[in-house]
């Protein structure tokens, strides 16, 4: 596969200044070493003013170009025509595979030294009818060094190239799988906005409406609290759905504190405790570190955890979340249990609830455990790492 031409995004007008300007540096010093002879070969002359044509071309045809100055230096004084095979050289092995770039280097050494072999034959050759030895220059050997280093050059500035272009594929590559992570992420932020604010806002009602009568004051605050998780869920949806909108700093630095700015783990704690659930929160051990992240992610898992508990246990007495942090082990420890009995409300979860709490605990490290309790209730056990342990 051709590489392809870095330079094509410049205007045609510099393009052109540029072949140009390279044609007539690889054609003047030829011209000025026959000028000086005596006399001055006209044809060698004329197939120089004919090569500087030819390889304004270069970039458009460049294995036509190698040819035709490969014939014309055999025609010419092979010597003053090194500079433009150079050039007609570097650009195929600029452009070429390996294999076929050393055919184009065979060409452009071989057709002019054929024709140096052919005029010596013919007795034309005025280096070869001396005593003194030809100088090096196309036309002289199969390997010139001159030819051999435009060479090298054309396949040093083509591995680059192709370097530069697997460095940037291997980035934007990067850049895509960051983003289908970020849009998974935001996908399990909006399951824990939506659902869980729902399922409260449920309970909520529910609860409002069996004490509308014989407990008012208990029925406000249920309706108050009820007001307040829909705003919240409201300003959490429409800024995680703001995240989802592309080439805008501004929502960029929304996602990066999206899920941040949370309530803290006493505050959510009593919304469940008005809803009607019998929850208490102890803390043990050591205070958990300042993380934003971290401090995200243990809120939306006892959220999760207290949602499944409303969802899915029938008559729970007892709901336990215990927080354990140990800066030794560099961990925290959530458990939440409940003494409920199993319900049939599958209907009312998505079934990703467990999953997503595995999976942060993954992405901290950690690990997740669950299931049911003897003789009833079930357990959620969730360590995550906060560092390496000491």
């Amino acid at each position: 596969m051709n590489a392809p031409d870095i330079s094509a995004s410049r205007p045609p007008w510099q393009l052109w200044a540029l072949d140009i300007g390279l044609a007539a540096i690889a054609v003047v010093p030829g011209v000025v070493n026959v000028l000086v002879e005596e006399p001055a070969p006209a044809l060698t002359v004329t197939l120089l003013g004919v090569t500087a044509v030819v390889l304004c071309g270069r970039r458009r045809a460049p294995w036509a170009v190698l040819t035709v100055v490969a014939v014309l230096a055999a025609i010419g004084d092979g010597r003053s025509f090194t500079l433009a095979v150079c050039l007609a050289v570097f650009e195929v092995a600029l452009r070429a595979p390996l294999g076929r770039a050393v055919l184009g280097y065979l060409l452009a050494v071989g057709v002019p030294l054929l024709g140096t072999t052919v005029k010596i034959m013919l007795g034309v050759d005025a280096a070869a009818t001396g005593d003194v030895t030809p100088a090096i220059g196309v036309g002289t050997s199969i390997i010139d060094p001159y030819v051999v280093l435009a060479f090298a050059a054309g396949i040093v500035v083509q591995s680059t190239r192709q370097r530069r272009r697997a460095q940037d594929a291997l980035l934007e590559q990067r850049i895509d799988s960051a983003r289908a992570l970020e849009r998974a992420r935001i996908t399990a932020e909006m399951h824990d906005v939506v659902g869980h604010a729902l399922t409260v806002m449920i309970s909520l009602a529910n609860g409002a409406r069996s004490a509308w009568q014989t407990d008012p004051e208990r029925s406000t605050q249920a309706l108050t609290h009820l007001g307040e998780v829909g705003a919240t869920a409201l300003e959490d949806m429409q800024r995680t759905l703001r995240v989802l909108r592309d080439s805008d700093q501004e929502l960029d630095d929304a996602l990066h504190h999206s899920g941040y700015d949370l309530s803290d783990i006493d505050a959510m704690i009593e919304v469940f405790h008005t809803a009607g659930m019998p929850v208490t929160l102890r803390h043990a051990g050591d205070p958990i570190p300042e993380s934003a992240m971290l401090h995200a992610a243990i809120h939306r898992i006892v959220q999760e955890c207290l949602t499944n508990v409303l969802r899915y246990a029938r008559g729970a007495r007892t709901v336990e979340v215990s927080l354990d942090c140990s800066a030794s082990a560099g961990t925290v420890a959530i458990t939440v249990v409940d003494d409920g009995a199993p319900t049939d409300a599958q209907s009312l979860g998505t079934g990703r609830g467990l999953i997503g709490i595995s999976e942060r605990a993954a992405s901290f490290g950690g690990s997740c455990a669950y299931g049911p309790r003897s003789p009833h209730g079930w357990a959620v056990m969730t360590t995550l790492r906060t560092e390496k342990p000491r």
